[in-house]
């Protein structure tokens, strides 16, 4: 019996949501952005922003693609701040924890 781990399990389901994307909004910048903005939700940042990159160099620098890019890396930073915000918390949390149980030992 084969064994997957959680994280090949989540790439496997990004890699389909990515394809879902592709096939539904066809290539276009806004499947770009849209495929960026995923991968920033799902907390992998630097793929986001090579997504982000290749659109650029692959669409060039209208005027729509541009503002496409900006608000790619605006949604970025805001998720990326979220999410080290959240990992912030849940470090402090951990450490809470750990010298309760500590004491209590």
């Amino acid at each position: 019996m084969h064994t997957h781990s959680l994280v090949d399990i989540s790439q496997a389901g990004l890699k389909l949501a990515i394809q879902e994307i592709k096939e539904e909004m066809f290539d276009t910048p806004q499947c770009d952005y849209t495929i960026a903005k995923l991968l920033s939700h799902c907390g992998q940042f630097d793929a986001a922003e090579r997504h982000i990159d290749d659109m650029l160099l692959k669409w060039g620098a209208s005027p729509d693609v541009v503002a496409l890019t900006e608000r790619a890396y605006a949604d970025m930073a805001s998720l990326n701040a979220q999410h080290d915000a959240h990992a912030s918390v849940a470090m402090s949390q951990r450490a809470s924890a750990l010298t309760t149980s500590s004491a209590v030992a």
